[in-house]
């Protein structure tokens, strides 16, 4: 009897204490799962720890609770694949366009604009390729390609950029020369700037000045003595300056307007007239003002010069004296710069024989 109960209650006591470690596990099991699923299901399905809010906040029962944050990690954007059949919209700019990498164009200096190295360039820096042209033309400015020369009135000039001088006195007028003259010229050498002058002198304007007034009062003398003396003698000398052809000034000069006391100096416009309209046209010609005894071709030299002329056609009747310092410096110029001169004479006379010789003139026939 006592066994038996003995043996009884121990059953008893193992029965009760499997019960509540059952009990006591069904309960914390779930309680976990509780937790889980209100605080940490979804995080835990994604591979991540559920975090425990630090507060509970109170929100309505019929408001749905916020999705979790993003992930703290950065977002990379995928990049999108062009469509080729859609048309690029995007503007160019200066950040988005690739950078330029400098090439060394021939010739080209230090502040030629950067030049992508897949554009083809020619051997003198121009884009677009080396072209086929031969390069053979007759034009006159530098770097036209001609090399052999060409003959001017029969004389070879090697120039490519002619600078002209022409004095259109009476004398030249009347000869008919001057039409044929620039017809050749213009034919080889359409772009050259042209001086027109009133003789072909050359002295400096103090010596010139001072010489014109002297004679003056010796004419004025001659008048008070009844003596014969110059009717049409100035009081005074204008002194010669450069100007365009085609402005009004060069209308009243007397090479082009005439001298009506002579009828056989009607003047350029008059004498021919297809030549006067065409110089009047161009925007090259220049002229230089006052009459013959002012001397002052070296306006003319002294402006083609600066203009990199590498020859000069001078025409002139050279019967006026051709000294004086403006004529050394411009001859030294010539000299430095190995200007050729061409010179063709109206008439027989050579004045300045010795200035010719100094800047070896080649005479034209």
């Amino acid at each position: 009897m006592n066994a038996n109960s003995h043996s009884s209650g121990n059953k008893n006591w193992e029965d009760f204490f499997k019960k509540t470690i059952v009990i006591v596990f069904v309960f914390s099991l779930a309680v976990h799962l509780l937790l889980l699923v209100g605080f940490g299901g979804v995080d835990l399905f994604q591979g991540k720890m559920p975090q425990l809010p630090f507060r509970a906040e109170k929100m309505p029962a019929d408001q749905a609770a916020p999705p979790p944050p993003p992930p703290t990690e950065e977002i990379v954007q995928e990049e999108k694949t062009a469509d080729p059949n859609m048309p690029d919209e995007t503007p160019a700019s200066e950040d988005s366009a690739p950078p330029l990498e400098m090439m060394t164009v021939p010739g080209g200096a230090s502040w030629a604009p950067a030049i992508p190295k897949d554009v083809k360039t020619s051997l003198t820096g121009t884009i677009g390729g080396t072209g086929t042209g031969t390069g053979t033309g007759t034009g006159t400015g530098k770097g036209t390609g001609r090399g052999g020369g060409v003959k001017l009135f029969g004389v070879e000039v090697k120039a490519r950029k002619l600078g002209v001088i022409v004095s259109i006195n009476k004398g030249a007028q009347n000869s008919g020369r001057l039409p044929g003259i620039f017809e050749e010229i213009f034919k080889l050498f359409p772009d050259s700037p042209v001086f027109l002058t009133n003789g072909g002198g050359m002295r400096d304007w103090d010596v010139v000045e001072r010489d014109y007034n002297k004679k003056g009062e010796e004419n004025n003398k001659k008048k008070k003595a009844g003596e014969p003396y110059d009717k049409f003698m100035g009081k005074e000398i204008k002194r010669p300056e450069v100007g365009r052809f085609n402005s009004g000034a060069a209308l009243d000069w007397v090479v082009i307007r005439g001298f009506k006391p002579d009828p056989e100096y009607v003047g350029l416009k008059e004498k021919h007239p297809e030549l006067f309209e065409d110089l009047r046209r161009r925007p090259n010609v220049w002229f230089v003002s006052s009459n013959k005894e002012a001397d002052g071709v070296y306006l003319a030299f002294s402006e083609l010069l600066k203009k990199g002329v590498e020859a000069v056609y001078w025409y002139n009747q050279f019967d006026r004296p051709i000294e004086g310092k403006e004529s050394e410096r411009i001859a030294q110029q010539i000299k430095d710069s190995k200007i050729e001169i061409l010179i063709q004479s109206q008439g027989g006379k050579t004045s300045g024989e010795e200035w010719l010789s100094k800047v070896e003139a080649k005479f034209v026939k």
